[in-house]
């Protein structure tokens, strides 16, 4: 009885590892300039949850909560993120300037609360984030759901 169980068990485990195997993507690495003339970086492009432009630098969060400089254009990086696979959805900062949000590290979208920047009209939680849990845009929160739903 004791040596049956253990056989559908382990049947069981054999067919259910190649779902979970195939549930996560295989890395996609992209070659990234960091700050200061370092040698590059080897970048997995489906980590990576947020893409702005900061003090002269591309600034790239990680899932690793790990943020990578880039003397990159943010353009340029964005379009070789998007040919490795990662999908974005590019919104306003408060700055008025672009960032770009991986659609599948968007946790909740919502009203911007009273703690965000003048200019705030809707904050958007995103899983991976170094320094805080949300990013702050311009856009309102229909006005954001409209861009997700949009991006490809």
């Amino acid at each position: 009885m004791i040596r049956r169980r253990a056989l559908v068990l382990s049947s069981l485990a054999l067919l259910l590892a190649p779902a979970a195997a195939a549930q996560e993507p295989p890395a996609r690495f992209i070659e990234l300039q960091p700050m200061e003339g370092r040698a590059a970086v080897r970048l997995n492009a489906l980590q990576v949850v947020r893409i702005a432009r900061l003090d002269g630098a591309t600034i790239l969060d990680t899932t690793a909560y790990v943020q990578q400089r880039s003397s990159e254009a943010l353009e340029a990086v964005v379009r070789r993120l998007q040919s490795a696979g990662l999908r974005l959805v590019a919104l306003t900062d408060l700055n008025g300037a672009r960032t770009y949000l991986a659609l599948d590290r968007i946790v909740l979208v919502r009203p911007s609360e009273e703690r965000h920047a003048a200019g705030a009209r809707a904050a958007i939680v995103v899983a991976g984030l170094r320094f805080a849990t949300d990013v702050a845009v311009r856009e309102t929160v229909a006005e954001a759901m409209a861009a997700i739903a949009a991006a490809p």
